[in-house]
């Protein structure tokens, strides 16, 4: 609590110091009688410290003055009947003017300023307004945007204009949508339909258009039990296929059908083969097939050894002079190290093949593998004072003994003492690659796309 005070105290303080930079700086500009200068960082010291009194008085003067300013240029504009710009003068006033109540300053805005505003922005608009609808009626559409958008932004509620402004936008999509259904680019249509429904709603026809395109674009998909080369590989067949059935019924795909084989009559199969003409007269546009081709999970060997090493032992004494030393004693001793590596490999071809004319839509070999590795070291007794090395007697020492006391080697060492001792089976890295693999194929068919 104390830092998180300490810390809002230290903000404070650098926003104050800010506060009165600014004011100094406005100061100035007000001096040289560059009141508008001078009204922006008298409002910059407001935002950063509101209990600036000097820098509120400061604003009210200056600010005031630069709104008489603005309002000034709006009035010989408006007496010139320059209405575009008596316009675009007074709405940089009023938002001047709200800019600056933000800060909790009020400037004087005589009202009377509202009705001149109001006449200027009536004949500017009507102008306006009779051009949009000119360019509209020509199919300029382009242009005619242009213009009825700058309507908006000063008057969102003039006449119809807000009807008008979506017929200029969505009027070119509506009519490229249209061609795209006539020309049996369905989904481009669909897409370009729902471009227009989320800006404009129900503009026209869109919506029913929309759903028709969607109809029309739509593939259903007759989802075969995969095949596989060797017989132990059945029951994967059986799960990746219904993995598959799955993951493609959850694509968010609108032109995508899944269809399930149970819910097909027995008349589209041929000796227990899919006859691609009764099934395309049965409604199915595809049928996806897939034959396994490798499964693989192997369990590695554990492997075991014992390796010789040391404990270090550092005692601290004194020599004769009194001077602290160290004395260092290393001891034999032994260590457990394991290793382990588990592995899986899968591989699987696939096609969508359309029952129109056998084509392939689809096709692709899939092949993954997956590994892990287990690799650490087991200690019983202090595993800090534990060094690698070599010895070979354990009661005498020897010219062959090795002590790796160095930094590398015993980091080394007390990684593999600190390693996860955890390995993933076979079987789960299988299941890893097969669902990878699953969400390929969903994949690939889901970028499908036929008007490419």
């Amino acid at each position: 609590m104390k830092k998180i005070l300490v810390f809002l105290s230290i903000i404070l303080l650098i926003a104050g110091c800010a506060s009165k930079r600014y004011t100094k700086k406005a100061a100035k500009f007000e001096e040289a009688g560059l009141y508008e200068d001078a009204a922006a960082y008298y409002y910059e010291a407001v935002k950063k410290k509101d209990s600036n009194v000097d820098a509120k008085l400061g604003l009210r003067k200056t600010g005031q003055q630069t709104l008489d300013k603005k309002l000034t240029d709006f009035s010989v504009a408006y007496k010139q009947a320059d209405y575009k710009k008596a316009v675009y003068n007074y709405l940089d006033a009023e938002r001047y003017f709200s800019k600056i109540k933000t800060v909790k300053v009020d400037l004087e805005f005589p009202e009377y300023y509202k009705e001149y505003y109001e006449e200027a922005k009536g004949d500017y608009l009507n102008k306006k307004y009779a051009d949009g609808l000119d360019k509209l009626n020509r199919e300029d559409f382009t242009a005619a945007l242009t213009v009825f958008e700058e309507i908006r932004t000063i008057d969102a509620n003039y006449k119809d204009v807000q009807d008008l402004f979506i017929t200029a936008k969505y009027e070119p999509m509506y009519r490229d949508a249209n061609q795209y259904l006539e020309t049996g680019l369905y989904r481009k249509a669909y897409y370009t339909y729902q471009t227009i429904i989320t800006g404009a709603g129900t503009y026209k026809q869109s919506v029913a258009l929309k759903d028709e395109a969607q109809e029309k674009g739509t593939i259903s998909v007759l989802v075969t039990n995969l095949s596989y080369r060797n017989y132990s590989y059945g029951r994967t067949a059986s799960e990746i296929t219904a993995d598959l059935k799955g993951k493609l019924s959850d694509l968010n795909n609108p032109f995508l059908k899944i269809i399930d084989p149970s819910s097909l009559s027995s008349t589209i199969y041929d000796n227990g083969q899919i006859n691609m003409k009764a099934a395309n007269l049965a409604g199915i546009q595809s049928v996806l097939t897939g034959t396994i081709t490798k499964v693989n999970a192997s369990t590695g060997k554990l492997n075991k050894t014992e390796n010789k090493g040391y404990l270090k032992e550092v005692t601290k004494t004194k020599d004769k002079e009194g001077k602290e030393i160290e004395i260092v004693k290393y001891y034999k001793t032994t260590y457990m190290e394991y290793e382990q590596v588990n592995s899986a490999s899968f591989a699987i071809d696939f096609k969508l093949v359309s029952t129109a004319d056998n084509s392939v839509m689809v096709s692709d070999m899939i092949s993954e593998s997956n590994t892990d590795r287990m690799h650490y070291a087991a200690f019983s007794g202090d595993k800090n004072k534990l060094i690698p090395g070599y010895w070979k007697y354990k009661d005498r020492d020897s010219k062959e003994d090795i002590k790796k006391d160095n930094k590398s080697d015993i980091n080394r060492l007390h990684n593999l003492l600190k390693a996860d001792k955890s390995i993933k089976s076979s079987d789960v890295l299988l299941n890893e690659i097969m669902n990878k693999t699953v969400t390929q194929i969903a994949q690939k068919i889901d970028k499908y796309n036929p008007e490419n």
